[in-house]
């Protein structure tokens, strides 16, 4: 619309005069509305009466992860099912009749002050309603460590010069919407490494979402990673659902385990990866999405293309910047680990641990079939055990039966049976730690609560 043509618009700012139903009621009706709030450096959306969406501006498609099409006629219960934001508290605050909040996205990401304006309807019983949402920056400066402040150990893994400059340029990389592969064995950090690029990229603002496509049975992927509409198949939704592409729009999506996909959908991946372009299950028509795409596998993919099980295209579509991820079984990568590792520990306490050098051995010499995650948990746990220095003894006991195994040339049944049981009892105790409670750390590792609560009392 050229600017000759713009309908007037009766709107403007005053401080402390009130909306009455009878101007809000005009705004609503003027033509140019949706264009003057689409250009609002904040999310906004009204709801009517009913508590319906009746506006909704391209800053709360944004936060919210839903198209304006999607959102409006939704009912706000539902806009709170369907958001990536978390709203539940907010709105049940705005219906005791507060007016600000904070609202934080559901992957535990960003903070948003929120406001809610009420104005009484003049047509119908109820209120209209203006919700506004902007960024926290008060709340994000006040959650910054204190140098005071008893710090914890940092998140993730620390980096090799090597790999550190690696993730730069895969975040250079999703930044221009280029596929990033991630190689490397299980364990090796993949996940860590990928949520790092993602942090560092200049979408680290936006959602990551990490799908495992080993888990997802074949029959569904089609419709989880892409989506489908209404009425799509017998059992759907009847709003429709987002996929995880979608989800992840304007953010980076995960697809740990890609060796994994159906040979059916690879090639509408591969569209996607082409152009941009989704389609939902049950749609006439494509549109734009803009999500970047980090794949991982520990799987030969070249391998799986000559047997016909991965399309070649598809192959060199997603491995346009290829990072691989060191192994532990290279003891040069295991001694520079090990002490990236300790440093990370170091950075959180206020005595500095140091490694004696029969521990250090023992540590060099042992098996990691866990990989860089294995060494993660082993130098917790001594860090726990040890005031500044840790001992041989300090070790979970799988590491000295096998160092002692190793020592005697003896039976390693024993020393099997020991490593095994520690690795479970560390393995659980951090899905505990992570999940928030046993049961939602026994569904996330595939047993029930009897067994993970048995394991972890093992002795």
């Amino acid at each position: 619309m050229s600017p000759a043509s713009m309908p007037p618009l009766a709107f403007g700012f005053a401080a402390a005069l009130p909306v009455t139903p009878e101007g809000l009621a005009t705004l609503l009706a003027a033509p140019g509305l949706p264009g003057l709030l689409d250009l609002l450096p904040v999310a906004v959306f009204i709801t009517g009466p009913d508590d319906t969406v009746i506006e909704f501006n391209q800053g709360a498609e944004t936060l919210f992860g839903l198209r304006r099409a999607q959102a409006l006629g939704v009912r706000l219960e539902q806009l709170q099912r369907d958001s990536l934001l978390d709203l539940a508290n907010f709105l049940a605050a705005c219906a005791e009749g507060r007016e600000a909040g904070t609202v934080r996205a559901r992957n535990g990401g960003a903070r948003y002050t929120a406001t809610c304006r009420r104005v009484p309807a003049s047509d119908a019983p109820g209120h209209y309603a203006l919700f506004c949402l902007s960024p926290d920056y008060a709340s994000e400066a006040a959650q910054r460590p204190r140098p005071a402040a008893r710090r914890q150990p940092a998140p993730g893994l620390l980096l090799s010069p090597r790999l550190e400059d690696l993730v730069e340029k895969a975040a250079l990389a999703t930044a221009r919407r280029a596929s990033v592969l991630l190689l490397g064995e299980t364990g090796a950090g993949k996940t860590v490494l990928a949520r790092q690029i993602h942090a560092r990229s200049t979408r680290g603002a936006r959602p990551f979402v990490h799908v495992n496509c080993g888990s997802i049975p074949e029959s569904l992927f089609e419709s989880e990673l892409f989506g489908y509409e209404r009425g799509a198949f017998t059992g759907a939704l009847a709003s429709g659902k987002r996929g995880h592409i979608e989800r992840a729009s304007g953010g980076t999506l995960f697809l740990d385990e890609i060796g994994e996909i159906p040979l059916a959908c690879q090639a509408k991946l591969l569209h996607f990866l082409e152009d941009g372009s989704l389609q939902a299950v049950g749609a006439a028509s494509g549109r734009q999405v803009d999500t970047a795409v980090v794949s991982a596998t520990n799987r030969d993919l070249r391998a799986l293309v000559a047997a016909g099980q991965f399309r070649r295209d598809l192959y060199f579509r997603i491995s346009t910047f290829t990072v691989e991820v060191p192994s532990l079984k290279d003891g040069n990568a295991l001694e520079a680990m090990l002490d990236l590792q300790l440093a990370r520990i170091n950075a959180a306490r206020d005595t500095p641990l140091v490694l004696s050098a029969a521990a250090r051995s023992q540590l060099l010499a042992h098996d990691y079939e866990g990989n860089v995650r294995e060494l993660k948990n082993i130098l917790e746990c001594a860090s726990i055990m040890a005031e500044d220095v840790v001992e041989p003894e300090h070790l979970p006991s799988y590491v000295q039966a096998g160092a002692r195994g190793a020592a005697a040339g003896g039976d390693t049944a024993a020393a099997l049976r020991a490593r095994v049981r520690e690795f479970e009892r560390v393995a659980i105790a951090e899905a505990i730690e992570r999940s928030g409670s046993k049961r939602e750390a026994a569904r996330r590792l595939g047993i029930d609560v009897a067994t993970l609560i048995r394991k972890a009392r093992e002795d």
